[in-house]
């Protein structure tokens, strides 16, 4: 019993993983060429090298200091206080959507 419960959680935590893995933005509709959830190359969810969701130096979605995904204190995608994408009381609406 306990090696067929070994298996199964390693099967399970496989699962699991392949299905961030899959859809890493979370995207939701057609995942294939030419759809809105397309990550492959010249995809709206393609994070590679020049793509709309490259996360490295210069890319649109880089959240580094001064980046267009800057998280921190003064940055567009600030979730305290007085941020772009605050969720409290008062908060704005605004937040871009390569921050989400």
């Amino acid at each position: 019993m306990k090696r067929n419960f070994k298996y199964l959680v390693l099967l399970m935590m496989f699962w699991i993983n392949s299905a961030y893995a899959i859809n890493p933005c979370n995207c939701i509709g057609y995942d294939g060429v030419g759809g809105p959830c397309y990550a492959g190359v010249g995809g709206p969810e393609y994070s590679g090298v020049g793509g709309p969701r490259y996360r490295g130096v210069g890319g649109p979605a880089y959240g580094g200091v001064g980046g267009p995904a800057y998280d921190g204190v003064g940055g567009p995608c600030y979730a305290g206080v007085g941020g772009p994408c605050y969720s409290g009381v008062g908060g704005g609406a605004s937040c871009p959507r390569v921050c989400r």
